[in-house]
């Protein structure tokens, strides 16, 4: 087979919007994020599959604290969460015992199958952009 024929039997999805973030909210005490799905009206729950939760953590200043800033624990159970950290760090713990810290360019991948619980931190103070 010819790699034009190959091309020419792909079927291509279109573009149905470009969707501006929504209004940003604080989760915790150190992260503001822009909650993407499944939250914006455009995409409704058709349109969630096979996303469930997409949040961006928006730009914002976290002042010095010898308290880390975060999300206290909280429950993960039946899902797989993934961190990019763009910007800054980012700590992780959680009730297996597993814990860790991302830095700029770096990806986490957690999967929750019973009932873990997280605790997750900003470590980065100042601009966080």
């Amino acid at each position: 087979m010819k790699i034009t024929d190959i091309l020419m039997s792909i079927k291509y999805k279109n573009i149905e919007a470009i969707l501006p973030p929504p209004t940003p909210h604080m989760v915790g005490d150190g992260f503001r994020v822009h909650n993407f799905f499944p939250s914006h009206s455009k995409i409704g729950m058709k349109g969630m599959s096979p996303f469930f939760l997409m949040d961006y953590n928006s730009k914002v200043i976290i002042p010095p604290s010898d308290i880390p800033k975060g999300v206290g624990v909280h429950p993960h159970r039946g899902f797989e969460t993934v961190t990019i950290a763009y910007h800054g760090k980012v700590a992780h713990h959680d009730s297996a015992g597993n814990s860790g810290v991302i830095g700029e360019g770096d990806v986490q991948w957690m999967t929750a199958e019973n009932s873990a619980i997280s605790k997750t931190n900003n470590l980065t103070y100042g601009t966080n952009d």
